[in-house]
C-alpha cells in the first residue's frame, strides 16, 4: 500500500493524471515525460486510464464485444461541451441573430462552408466558386453539381424532418435524395481510416441499430448531453459505411436534423471536423491526424474515445466564435445600410444588400431567397420588387424567371461600404481566438 501511495504521489505521474483531465493527452506525448522509473509508456498507459475510468469515454461499438462504459467525461470536456450547449441552444443570443441574418452571405458561407468540408471527407474536391453559385441558384451541369444542389434542398428541409423520429427509413431517405439524379460511379470512393485488429468490422445493420438508438431523446444510458452524442453519432459515418456511399454527408444532415430537435440550432451551422487550411485551429496537423486518423488504436486497456470528443467540441467552439464575429459585423453593416439607404427596408432586403457588398456584380434570383428565409414565394419575390421600385436593383429576364443585379448608380455606394466592412470583419476573425477549458 505504501508503494501505491508513493507512485501515486509522484509529481511526474501527478502531472500526467492532471494533464488527463484538463486537456488531450494521447499515447505518443509520453514520450514527453520522464516517466517513473521502472514504467514504460504502456505500462503509464493502462494505469492511467484504468485510475481515471470515471473519466474516460468507452463506447461499446461491437455488440458481442463487452467493455465498459463511463459516466463522466473530463473537466475540460464538460466545460467545453456546456459552453457549446449554452451558447447553441434556442432564444441565445448567437440563435436570435441567425433568425435575423439567415440570408446574408457574412452567415450563409458556412453552410457552404460545411458542404466543402464533407465533401473532402467524402474524398470529393469541390470548387468553393462553383458550390456558391449552385447555392444563389445557378442550375446542376454535372453529377456533382446535382449533388451540392440535393445537399442544398435536403438542409433546407431539416426543420421538418426534425419532428420526425430518426429511423432506418429517415436515414435512408436523406441518402436517397442525396443521390437523386447523381451518377454515383463518376464519385471517388472513400478512403476508411484502419481498423485496429482487435476491433472487427460491424455490420452496416449493426451500425444503422446504433446510431437509431443514440438518436432516441429518452435513452441516455451514456449521459453524455445533446452535444456529445452528436458528435458520437456523426463518428459512425466519418468512419464506417453504414449507407453505400455519402456516409459523411448524411451524417451531417442527421447532425443538422437532431440539433434542431434537440433544441441547439446554431450547431446546423458550423462546419464539422478540422480544416488544415485554416492555421488559428487550436490544434496542429499532426495532433489531428492523431486523434482523427488513428482513434482506432488499442494501447492495451480498450479505446478510450475521450480525445477525439474533446478534440471534435473545441474545434465547434472555434467556429462558433467565428460565426459569432461574422453576425457582429453584419449587424454593423445592416446599421449603415439602414443609415445610408434612407428608405424602410425590412431585414430580408436588408441581407439582399449585403450580399451585393460582398459581390457587387452578383445576379440575385427569388428561388434562393425564397429557401433561404423559408418564405411563400410571393414574399421573396416582393422584397425584390420593393428595392426595384427604390431604384437599388434593376430587374433581367432568365427565361421565364426574374433575375436582379445592383443598379448601375448603387454599384460605387455598395462597393466602398462592403470593402470597408468586409476587411474590417475578416481581419478581426483572423486575430480572433476561442476560449475553451
Amino acid at each position: 500500500m505504501d508503494d501505491i501511495v508513493d507512485f501515486m504521489c509522484h509529481p511526474v505521474f501527478y502531472e500526467l493524471r492532471t494533464a488527463v483531465d484538463v486537456g488531450i493527452l494521447l499515447f505518443d506525448d509520453l514520450d514527453q515525460f520522464a516517466l517513473p522509473e521502472g514504467y514504460s509508456k504502456e505500462d503509464i498507459w493502462r494505469i492511467l486510464i484504468s485510475i481515471r475510468k470515471q473519466a474516460a469515454v468507452f463506447i461499446p461499438e461491437d455488440p458481442e464485444r463487452e467493455t465498459d462504459m463511463w459516466m463522466v467525461t473530463t473537466s475540460s470536456l464538460s466545460f467545453n461541451s456546456e459552453m457549446l450547449e449554452v451558447r447553441s441552444k434556442v432564444e441565445s443570443s448567437l440563435e436570435r441573430s441567425l433568425r435575423e441574418m439567415r440570408g446574408s452571405p457574412f452567415v450563409t458561407r458556412f453552410i457552404e462552408r460545411t458542404l466543402i468540408g464533407g465533401l473532402f471527407a467524402e474524398g470529393i474536391v469541390a470548387d468553393e466558386d462553383r458550390v456558391h453559385e449552385l447555392f444563389i441558384g445557378e442550375a446542376p451541369a454535372s453529377s456533382l453539381d446535382q449533388l451540392v444542389t440535393n445537399y442544398f434542398r435536403l438542409s433546407n428541409e431539416c426543420d421538418n424532418l426534425a419532428r420526425r423520429e430518426v429511423t432506418h427509413g429517415l436515414i435512408e431517405n436523406l441518402y436517397y435524395g442525396l443521390i437523386e439524379g447523381v451518377n454515383t460511379t463518376e464519385l471517388p470512393e472513400r478512403i476508411l481510416a484502419p481498423l485496429d485488429p482487435h476491433l472487427p468490422p460491424p455490420q452496416s445493420q449493426v451500425l444503422m441499430d446504433l446510431v437509431c438508438q443514440r438518436a432516441q431523446e429518452s435513452v441516455d444510458d451514456m449521459r453524455f448531453g445533446p452535444v456529445l452524442r452528436i458528435i458520437n453519432i456523426t463518428w459512425f459515418f466519418r468512419y464506417f459505411n453504414v449507407l453505400p456511399c455519402l456516409n459523411v454527408l448524411v451524417g451531417l444532415l442527421l447532425r443538422n436534423i437532431l440539433a434542431l430537435k434537440w433544441g441547439l440550432p446554431v450547431l446546423c451551422w458550423l462546419p464539422e471536423g478540422f480544416d488544415p487550411r485554416l492555421g488559428d485551429a487550436p490544434v496542429d496537423a499532426v495532433r489531428h491526424e492523431a486523434v482523427f486518423e488513428h482513434w482506432s488504436t488499442d494501447y492495451g486497456f480498450g479505446f478510450d474515445f475521450t480525445p477525439y470528443f474533446e478534440l471534435n467540441v473545441r474545434l465547434y467552439l472555434r467556429e462558433l466564435e467565428r460565426l459569432a464575429v461574422s453576425i457582429t459585423y453584419l449587424e454593423q453593416l445592416n446599421d449603415q445600410i439602414e443609415r445610408i439607404f434612407e428608405s424602410h427596408i425590412n431585414p430580408r432586403q436588408k441581407s439582399i444588400l449585403a450580399a451585393l457588398c460582398r459581390e457587387p456584380g452578383a445576379i440575385l434570383r427569388i428561388a434562393p431567397h425564397q429557401r433561404t428565409f423559408r418564405i411563400a414565394y410571393g414574399t421573396a419575390r416582393a422584397d425584390f420588387l420593393g428595392l426595384e421600385r427604390e431604384g437599388y436593383l434593376v430587374r433581367e429576364q432568365e427565361g421565364r424567371a426574374f433575375a436582379f443585379r445592383a443598379h448601375p448608380k448603387l454599384q460605387e455606394k455598395i462597393v466602398q461600404l462592403g470593402a470597408a466592412v468586409v476587411d474590417s470583419a475578416e481581419a478581426t476573425l483572423a486575430g480572433t481566438a476561442v476560449v475553451v477549458s
